[in-house]
């Protein structure tokens, strides 16, 4: 809080009784106006405007917005003159208040704004102190915040961590694994008594670059895994990864898939391609990234090198950026059609349909061999074999026993 200090400290006694009536008005003139001057004020918060049908003529610039009273003195108005909202104070990391909870007030440019939510109780999901505004109604939370305790305990911590936590029991812990490596830890715990427990928490991502960490397997027969050094642990009940273009996985020394049922499926029209890498196929996807890349890089440096821009040039030089990053996704598109037509594939054999197809020629010219000269059988049942065996025949010609979709490459001699 600022303060005010004296820098002189000067006594003005004198005998003349006229003199020192004077001065005595003077002292009491000064004194009356005399205050206490407080840069920060806290504001008891009545009302947070977070649906789009309360904003004062659907006007965004108020979401996030409060109404209230001020606690010292609630008879003060909010700036500018005839505002009633207060707006937060950070245009980037919001904290919104429920109502009942006070929060801390500043006055800049002619507007009052509020930041910080007074932690009356230590309590990451209600800090509700009512009564300290004398106009001010009692604030209560909807049940589900101020109740649930679940969500009333601060999360357990390391000195020298910095603890982001929710209303819901959510957080975000930034320090140390096993005071060796750097960690950052997302998760929903789920739970009273919140710890950072993988066995335990509902979610968590753990980005780390030492420590260890233990990971369970689901199948209690497997037992778990240690994982170790640099990683990026997740764990959930349920873990999607969507790639609207392309998903790639890789694995320098190891790639492992275990489940119960693992399946592996593609789309229409989509192949399964098993076999060693390509090398070829690879650096021929990079190369013409690359390319693409380093222009862009140096268009970027040549944008953010020029000087004195004005609104024209800089609209320009984000459209030329944009059109650069456009034609890098077009370029990666091509690239896809035309590895198609180049690679050098072996395609899998279906060994049962083919087995089949061979059984079936071998049974019906046996068959009809033997039985035709005497003519046990009729001419459509003869038809029929023949048919059969015709069919049979042109599998074989079209190998549509073979897996078109399901691709191995070549290897290499």
């Amino acid at each position: 809080m600022p303060y005010k200090r004296k820098v002189n400290d000067i006594a003005l006694g004198n005998s003349n009784s006229f003199f020192n009536k004077i001065k005595g008005e003077a002292k009491a003139l000064i004194k009356a106006e005399e205050f206490e001057f407080y840069e920060l004020e806290l504001f008891n918060v009545t009302n947070v405007l977070l649906k789009e049908s309360e904003l004062p003529n659907k006007n965004y610039k108020y979401y996030g917005a409060i109404q209230g009273y001020w606690v010292n003195d609630d008879t003060k108005k909010t700036l500018p003159k005839g505002e009633v909202w207060v707006l937060p104070l950070d245009p980037h990391i919001k904290k919104y208040p429920l109502p009942g909870e006070n929060v801390v007030c500043v006055n800049y440019l002619g507007r009052t704004y509020y930041s910080t939510i007074l932690n009356h109780q230590n309590n990451p999901n209600n800090n509700i102190l009512s009564g300290l505004s004398g106009n001010a109604p009692k604030g209560e939370a909807p049940p589900e915040v101020s109740t649930v305790p679940t969500f009333n305990k601060p999360l357990p911590a390391n000195m020298g961590d910095i603890v982001i936590q929710g209303r819901f029991n959510n957080s975000i812990n930034i320090g140390s694994q096993d005071m060796v490596g750097s960690s950052i830890k997302l998760v929903a715990h789920g739970r009273e008594n919140p710890t950072y427990d993988l066995e335990k928490d509902a979610a968590s991502i753990y980005i780390q670059d030492g420590g260890n960490v233990t990971v369970n397997n689901p199948n209690s027969k497997l037992g778990s895994n240690i994982v170790t050094g640099k990683k990026i642990v997740l764990d959930a009940d349920y873990i999607v990864i969507n790639a609207k273009k392309q998903l790639k996985l890789q694995g320098g020394d190891l790639v492992e898939v275990v489940g119960g049922n693992t399946e592996i499926k593609h789309n229409a029209g989509g192949q399964i391609v098993t076999g060693e890498t390509e090398k070829a196929i690879d650096e021929l996807r990079e190369r013409v990234k690359k390319k693409l890349k380093d222009e862009f890089e140096d268009k970027k440096k040549e944008f953010i090198d020029a000087k004195n821009k004005g609104q024209k040039e800089f609209d320009k030089g984000i459209k030329d950026l944009k059109d650069l990053d456009d034609k890098m996704k077009d370029a990666i598109k091509d690239i896809e059609k035309n590895i198609k037509k180049i690679r050098q594939v072996s395609f899998t054999f279906d060994a049962q349909e083919f087995a089949k197809n061979q059984e079936i020629i071998l049974t019906n010219f046996n068959e009809i061999q033997a039985l035709v000269p005497g003519l046990p059988l009729t001419i459509i049942e003869v038809e029929k074999k023949i048919s059969e065996v015709v069919e049979a025949l042109r599998s074989f010609v079209t190998l549509d026993f073979m897996n078109k979709d399901i691709v191995t490459i070549k290897k290499k001699k």
